[in-house]
């Protein structure tokens, strides 16, 4: 009798206070899997075509922005720094109709294959201040696509 009542005990037990401790838990999974779901963002590239003029002229306002941008490449190099792995940093400068030109740094973890002068479209982030190791960038975009553009056939 005494063995009977324990497993009845035991029983009890683990069907209502395991089970519904499993079923709280798997609530909790399912409304925390709905609620991030809710806050990814979307699977389309948003990247907005911007101006090199405008990032320069209010960085506040595409701060963490995804954006794209068009230009020449400038002084590409490879900065070894020691506490990060080596990156590329190049400047890209934008040249208006008007003649008149704008620089802003492009900062890439993958070392691309360019060469200077080439016409690009960057495509990243946009930050206001971009801290790698101990190197400081301002007005910059850390590179998340890089497109060559070819010059129009005549």
């Amino acid at each position: 009798m005494m063995m009977d009542s324990r497993k009845q005990l035991l029983a009890w037990f683990v069907g209502h206070f395991w089970g519904r401790c499993a079923a709280a838990l798997a609530g909790l999974a399912l409304l925390g899997f709905l609620l991030g779901l809710c806050r990814l963002p979307s699977w389309h590239r948003h990247d907005v075509p911007v101006l090199v003029a405008d990032l320069n002229r209010s960085p506040e306002k595409y701060e963490a922005a995804s954006v794209c941008v068009r230009g020449t490449v400038l002084d590409l190099r490879v900065e070894d720094n020691k506490l990060v792995r080596p990156y590329a940093v190049f400047s890209l400068q934008e040249t208006s109709s008007d003649g008149s030109y704008d620089f802003i740094n492009i900062i890439s973890l993958r070392l691309p294959s360019l060469e200077k002068g080439s016409e690009v479209r960057a495509c990243g982030f946009f930050n206001k201040i971009k801290q790698i190791g101990k190197d400081t960038y301002y007005n910059s975009i850390l590179l998340n696509r890089l497109e060559e553009e070819t010059a129009p056939s005549k």
